[in-house]
């Protein structure tokens, strides 16, 4: 395929949603909501390599007689057949997600992801909504903008919102599935840090984070974040806290799988709620920033005085 079929919303699946044969399930007795796999397999060429397999999926909202179509991808877009690639070396696979998104014409993205929780008070099975990140992955995605991108408002409020509403709805569900009398919250405008390289933090880091008032530490969205606003589409941001972040509370392996092989569902069912509510509301200009934060380069301005033509003689 030349090109990926035309969407407005897309849901970039993550580790919170990895666990599952996604949406299978999600939507289970819902009271208004259905969704269906319109194609299960669209790969596509871009100028990064080839494309990962996207779904298209379609919502339907039965409160509004409404059906929209969604684009899905498995885990950030990764290889799971290539192993050079992994969370925390994830950037050429969201350049090409990205690629994808835009010629489909998506405006509204929405992201799934588990985290070590930083703050105190946060623990596993908590969701917490993405109100800022701090990109420590040191990369930079392609393509590059030729001038300067503004985070005034570094997520979209209208998403966020949507997520946030979604998510308190849905924590019981997710309570029921965590057992052992768990009882998640969900944590609003949460500070997000994804920091370098294929590895966990260590004990220090995750300590000096924690006294700099961050609350989330991933490997995910650094790059997401960027290529978002550099398409000047608009981002929402789920979390789902599976570990204490390193130095910072006891974990092992063991405890992550538990958590990923029952969350799915529950998180699936978070977003696709929230992606309703994001498609009854229309694309309004002015509604937030993530489309207009960008300023022209000022370079080519100024770049007539690289070569000088000024007087020669001063005094």
């Amino acid at each position: 395929m030349s090109d990926p079929p035309v969407a407005r919303l897309a849901h970039i699946g993550g580790s919170g949603t990895w666990a599952f044969p996604y949406p299978d399930g999600a939507l289970a007795r819902h009271p208004y909501l259905a969704v269906d796999v319109v194609q299960p397999h669209i790969q596509v060429a871009t100028p990064f390599g080839p494309s990962p397999a996207f779904r298209l999926c379609r919502l339907t909202d039965r409160r509004a007689g409404r059906s929209t179509d969604f684009l899905y991808v498995w885990m950030h877009g990764l290889d799971p057949d290539n192993r050079s690639e992994a969370p925390g070396t994830s950037v050429r696979a969201s350049e090409r997600v990205f690629d994808v998104l835009q010629r489909a014409g998506v405006r509204r993205v929405l992201i799934d992801n588990s985290t070590g929780g930083v703050a105190e008070g946060l623990n596993p099975w908590d969701l917490a909504v993405v109100g800022d990140v701090l990109d420590l992955s040191g990369v930079v995605p392609r393509p590059v903008s030729s001038g300067l991108i503004r985070f005034r408002d570094p997520l979209c409020p209208r998403l966020g919102r949507n997520l946030e509403s979604a998510a308190d709805r849905g924590v019981a569900a997710l309570a029921a599935e965590a057992g052992d009398g768990a009882s998640p919250k969900v944590k609003r405008n949460a500070l997000y840090v994804q920091t370098p390289g294929p590895w966990f933090e260590t004990p220090t880091e995750d300590r000096l984070y924690r006294r700099l008032g961050l609350d989330l530490v991933g490997k995910t969205a650094g790059p997401e974040f960027r290529l978002a606003r550099m398409y000047g589409m608009c981002l929402g941001i789920l979390s789902i806290v599976v570990n204490p972040a390193e130095g910072l509370g006891e974990f092992e392996h063991t405890d992550l799988r538990s958590i990923y092989r029952r969350c799915g569902p529950a998180m699936a069912r978070i977003v696709l709620e929230a992606l309703a509510d994001a498609a009854a509301e229309p694309d309004q200009a002015g509604a937030c920033h993530c489309g207009d934060d960008r300023t022209g380069s000022l370079f080519r301005e100024f770049a007539s005085h690289a070569r000088y033509g000024g007087q020669r003689s001063h005094g």
